[in-house]
């Protein structure tokens, strides 16, 4: 093992945008989107730095709790504009531009769908985990959890990806999931892990504009240094949108993503494919 906690390299590090180093407790608020990967990154980040969720974006609408007046980050979603903790790719093309406010090692390196295959195929909260130094939970299990959120942990079996996976995790220097991965277990053992704890359901507002999951949260107490929980506010909506949906992309042609009007977010989810959410409308 070469390290007890995580460390982004400090050449990557040093491509993040500066708001990433603010000190000021407290100083942000969050936006949540509708998985895991944003629960525990927001959670995180709580912990680390004191922002706690007041907002919540779930693809189709916003939602927020409370007015506190603070600028917000937006956590493990593609936004065009403002502050984000994010690893999706943005660019159709390689000449498009990157929210320069995005804190996503894809958007900082230049990955486009031109060099899709050359990405960083890991969640958010490993990046956030890698570049405040967070040490790694003790136990195996929730060392499993942190390696099949955002399926990260598929690379590894791929003799395409395998080497990419390999060397993103060094960068990322997370020596200690590494460890775990080459001390090889199976692909069945992830996929029980995210049975176990339904890991891939998602996050929602019910009727009464409460948080609601089917993830198990109770089950993986204990797992992480923080009781995991979803914030109890009620939150209303403020936006929605004219436009949200899926686009597969044909082959062999250029795209821009400059060229959708009233872009709010967009994330390639295949090399010809993305979904995207534009026209934002106030309620």
């Amino acid at each position: 093992m070469k390290s007890i906690s995580s460390n982004m390299q400090e050449v990557l590090r040093n491509k993040f945008p500066t708001w990433t180093n603010d000190t000021e407790q407290g100083k942000y608020d969050l936006c949540l989107s509708n998985d895991l990967d944003s629960l525990l990154s927001c959670l995180y980040l709580e912990q680390l730095k004191g922002y706690k969720v007041n907002y919540f974006y779930d693809f189709n609408r916003i939602f927020k709790a409370n007015d506190t007046g603070k600028k917000v980050i937006g956590v493990d979603m593609a936004l065009e504009h403002g502050m984000v903790w994010d690893n999706h790719i943005t660019k159709l093309h390689k000449s498009d531009q990157v929210n320069q406010n995005a804190a996503n090692v894809n958007a900082v390196t230049g990955i486009s769908r031109d060099n899709y295959y050359q990405k960083f195929c890991g969640s958010t909260l490993l990046q956030i985990l890698s570049y405040y130094k967070v040490p790694m939970p003790k136990s195996r299990e929730a060392k499993l959890i942190l390696l099949a959120i955002d399926s990260t942990f598929l690379g590894y079996y791929s003799n395409d990806f395998k080497q990419i996976n390999h060397n993103w995790l060094e960068q990322l220097q997370l020596y200690e999931l590494l460890d775990v991965l080459e001390s090889e277990p199976t692909k069945a053992e992830f996929y029980r892990v995210k049975k176990q704890y339904n890991l891939d359901s998602q996050i929602q507002v019910n009727d009464n504009g409460i948080l609601s999951t089917n993830i198990d949260l109770a089950a993986m107490q204990g797992l992480f240094a923080f009781p995991l929980c979803l914030s109890a506010e009620k939150f209303n909506i403020t936006h929605t949108f004219k436009r949200t949906g899926r686009y597969e992309l044909t082959k062999g042609r250029e795209y821009s993503k400059h060229d959708i009007r009233g872009l709010y977010s967009i994330a390639l989810t295949h090399k010809n494919k993305f979904k995207y959410t534009a026209g934002s409308k106030t309620v």
